[in-house]
């Protein structure tokens, strides 16, 4: 090769090298792009994070008209990171949102309602449960204030619970009552941010009032009325309390309302999302029934029997303490009593001075001391059986008596009853005493009507001092079927 043909080879060597100096160089350039992360993926690069917003808040037209909101968000699983890149090309707004819109749900402002559960227990399973957290979602949290105070109205009268707000209860003069104190147990908080518009986002007050009342937005059962129904007919049978019935369908204010064949009621379960506490100051006058007493005389043929007294009730004034759940008292504690008149027992003189170990299903005695309150009557309460009475108010410690002649079955502890006493009466008849503090008998042991035998107590699965006392045909929860014990007194 001669020196002018190596000169060439030079030159065009060293151009081929700046080409490629310059090449490299404009590839090497910095540039400052956003990166757009979707649930942790790249879904791509833009020049401007503000704009992509904005195209975002155009396009969600619907969602705006839907929630009646003037602006829409990114997803809350969306990021956007600012980013020097090497070579990256920029998407378009219009390409980033048709990649997020078919993935990921937008936003829009609003509240968080958080409602913290709290523990229940379950005497028929004996089991402590936390109720789950329920979360909410609006766009104004008055809706949710509304909604609570609607709430609360079903079970404090809107009188009532404005004097109690206002401190101007009227001053109990005889007897009355005054509300002490209204809260709510659960723990509520009210955050505000983004909400996913894939949530249920409540805007109407009367969609809510249902959600917070019933605990879902599932349709409700139905049910059309027959001739010869009843409020405590109907709700008997379809495992609901009267008072239930009656919130069910605030149109009908007493169970004593004349029902009308062919209206149709509701018979939705009444599962509130919160748990609505009232504590009441009672003053009231209660009739104190009168005992029965029987006398035995040796020298009178059995079965032959006389009315030695005849018997007349008394009046006593009782204060007492009470807190409700959800308008169901769960809780009474006689705090004072005042006798207005003495109450005189009736006294029967029988034949044969003996105890015998047959109850007389005729006549039946309390199982407590008097005054007393029962808390929980017999009957449907949240959909499940209450298969006896609960009493209260004559305190723990205070005596539990036999109902009746009979032959002490058991008399031991389990963690639900805790201590109890079972009584067969040996004429089909059983009666069962729950929750005490401490046995006065054993197995094996006749009793006769009136007998002590045991105290009153909170033992086993029980909230507040009280007897539960029930009366069923066969032994009880082994083939035997429990009847309303009031229908004895």
């Amino acid at each position: 090769m001669n020196k002018k043909d190596l000169l060439l080879a030079f030159f065009a060597l060293l151009l081929s090298s700046l080409v490629f100096l310059v090449g490299y160089t404009r590839k090497a350039e910095p540039k400052e792009l956003y990166r757009v992360y979707l649930k942790g993926e790249t879904i791509g690069y833009i020049e401007n994070k503000q704009l992509l917003e904005e195209y975002i808040d155009r396009e969600q037209y619907e969602l705006k008209e839907k929630y009646k909101v003037d602006k829409v968000f990114l997803p809350n699983d969306l990021d956007i990171v600012k980013e020097i890149t090497y070579g990256k090309t920029a998407s378009t707004e219009r390409e980033i949102y048709e990649k997020i819109k078919d993935i990921a749900p937008f936003t829009i402002s609003g509240y968080t309602i958080t409602i913290k559960g709290v523990e229940e227990g379950d005497e028929a399973t004996g089991k402590i449960e936390k109720t789950p957290d329920i979360k909410i979602y609006v766009i104004d949290r008055s809706l949710f204030e509304e909604a609570v105070n609607n709430t609360v109205s079903v079970f404090v009268s809107d009188t009532d619970y404005q004097n109690f707000i206002n401190n101007t209860q009227p001053e109990l003069k005889d007897t009355g009552t005054l509300i002490e104190d209204i809260y709510i147990k659960n723990q509520i908080t009210i955050t505000e941010g983004r909400i996913s518009a894939e949530e249920k986002i409540f805007t109407s007050v009367e969609e809510l009032d249902k959600y917070m009342l019933y605990g879902t937005l599932d349709e409700q059962r139905k049910y059309t009325i027959k001739s010869g129904d009843s409020i405590s007919s109907i709700a008997y049978k379809n495992k609901l309390s009267v008072e239930e019935f009656l919130i069910a369908n605030p149109e009908y204010t007493s169970e004593n309302n004349i029902l009308r064949a062919g209206d149709e009621v509701n018979l939705g379960l009444i599962n509130p999302l919160f748990k609505l506490i009232e504590e009441d100051h009672v003053v009231e006058v209660q009739t104190k029934k009168y005992d029965t007493k029987i006398e035995y005389d040796e020298k009178m043929l059995v079965g032959y029997e006389k009315v030695k007294q005849n018997g007349s009730n008394g009046r006593v004034r009782v204060t007492k303490k009470i807190q409700k759940t959800n308008g169901e008292i769960n809780s009474a504690v006689i705090t004072k009593t005042e006798v207005i008149k003495e109450a005189v027992p009736k006294i029967i003189v029988k034949g044969n001075k003996v105890v015998p170990s047959i109850g007389n299903v005729g006549i039946w005695a309390w199982p407590t001391a008097k005054p007393y309150q029962i808390t929980s009557p017999y009957g449907w309460r949240w959909g499940k059986l209450h298969e006896g009475i609960d009493i209260s108010g004559t305190g723990c410690g205070s005596p539990i008596y036999a109902a009746n002649n009979g032959t002490v079955e058991a008399a031991t502890y389990t963690s639900v009853n805790g201590y109890y006493v079972i009584i067969n009466h040996n004429n089909s008849y059983y009666t069962l005493y729950a929750h005490l503090s401490s046995l006065s008998v054993q197995k094996g042991q006749v009793v006769a009507m009136g007998d002590k035998i045991g105290t009153m107590g909170a033992t086993g699965l029980a909230y507040g001092c009280h007897l539960h006392f029930s009366i069923s045909v066969g032994y009880p929860f082994y083939g035997g079927y429990f009847v309303n014990p009031q229908q004895f007194y």
